[in-house]
């Protein structure tokens, strides 16, 4: 039974590790490549997102253009987002409206999904605007933290489910020591920088991540489905792999609004 706990662990690492040297070349590139890196995930959530509510053929790719070029722009010239929002929402909910269009079923569930998924990019564009490379790599080490820390702490310690209904396998345990790793980066963010506000904003980054990762799996219990795709071995699809930073991202840009205005 132990061992089966950790089956999937081989698999996982690796994945990881190519996902690590992916996003590591990105920020070689500056933030030119983090936002072409952010393009290509988009896309392929948008993808999987359309995909799961059960479109195909010309619908899914229709679906998963409009999302490239609507969103090419604001990659190619990202100062868009900052000089004018409307053009970024247009281009963000596109995707969203050409999908509901073709949707039959569960439409409110694709709509409030599509928008948390939209107002992460969102905020993700926003962050590498604003903060550069730096603020990418902090958002992207408190959801790592946080999901290392659900990660190990559930499966070594168990103990009560945090949400069973939605998702049955994440602990108390491994949520609060997600909350604890996140902290202890502030923390440390806090000691280098001075900024008294970095505690909070980590704890919350890693409570949206976690509830980013909820989401999902909420939605893929309504529909029936056990991964968005499996495009990612190991981790399913984007969504699956990235909802956790859809969600941090999301609660990153509110609180960078709420202690940066």
């Amino acid at each position: 039974m132990t061992q089966d706990r950790w089956a999937d662990l081989p698999l996982r690492l690796a994945t990881a590790i190519v996902l690590l040297l992916i996003f590591s070349a990105s920020l070689y590139f500056g933030r030119p490549g983090v936002l072409t890196l952010g393009l290509g995930a988009l896309v392929a959530m948008q993808w999987e997102l359309a995909r799961m509510f059960g479109l195909k053929a010309w619908r899914l790719l229709a679906v998963a253009l409009v999302a490239a070029l609507t969103w090419l722009p604001m990659a190619a010239q990202p100062m868009v987002l900052t000089q004018s929002l409307m053009p970024a929402l247009v281009a963000g909910f596109s995707p969203i409206i050409l999908g509901v269009a073709f949707v039959g079923h569960n439409r409110r569930i694709y709509i409030a999904y599509g928008a948390l998924m939209t107002i992460g990019m969102l905020s993700f564009w926003f962050l590498a605007l604003t903060f550069g490379v730096r603020g990418i790599l902090i958002l992207a080490a408190v959801v790592i933290l946080s999901d290392i820390g659900g990660y190990i702490a559930g499966r070594w310690l168990g103990g009560a489910k945090f949400w069973p209904a939605i998702s049955p396998k994440k602990t108390w345990s491994g949520t609060m020591a997600g909350w604890l790793l996140a902290g202890l980066l502030g923390l440390y963010l806090m000691r280098e920088t001075g900024a008294w506000w970095a505690v909070p904003v980590a704890i919350t980054v890693a409570f949206g991540a976690q509830m980013g990762d909820i989401a999902e799996s909420w939605v893929k219990r309504r529909l029936g489905v056990k991964d968005s795709s499996n495009l990612i071995p190991g981790h399913g699809g984007f969504l699956d792999r990235f909802d956790g930073f859809i969600g941090g991202a999301a609660a990153f840009g509110l609180m960078t609004v709420l202690f940066l205005s």
